[in-house]
């Protein structure tokens, strides 16, 4: 009796390490886990995630449905810029198995979408390994 109760704590215990370990994916949801290992043009030699996470501090991320239907994935982090600090927000637009930027917004102001391709061009850039 004593080993089955042992046995049957063991395997709850790895239940539970399951669903909230997020089974090795850092507790990010699959539409995020696509933006965060998936690359872009500008630098096709990294991840989206490997980039922001040596970028900024504090990094959050989330998926979300926005008003328009849109599938969105969204990152909000603190950087330094133009020797300053600032909160960025990055957001990519999902479409089928591909992504792209959709908007960049820096201490709550929005970027041109011009800016906002050089911004993600600099973070994606100074990734070193």
């Amino acid at each position: 009796m004593k080993i089955k109760n042992f046995s049957l704590a063991i395997v709850s215990a790895l239940v539970m390490i399951v669903l909230f370990g997020g089974c090795g994916t850092g507790g990010y949801d699959e539409n995020v886990l696509r933006v965060r290992e998936g690359t872009m043009y500008m630098n096709p030699s990294v991840t989206v995630g490997k980039a922001f996470d040596q970028f900024f501090s504090d990094g959050k991320w989330r998926s979300f449905t926005s008003t328009e239907n849109e599938l969105i994935v969204e990152f909000k982090g603190d950087c330094s810029w133009y020797n300053a600090p600032a909160k960025m927000t990055v957001q990519f637009l999902l479409s089928g198995s591909e992504f792209e930027l959709k908007y960049i917004g820096i201490n709550d102001i929005a970027m041109n979408y011009f800016d906002s391709l050089e911004i993600l061009e600099k973070v994606l850039s100074e990734y070193q390994p």
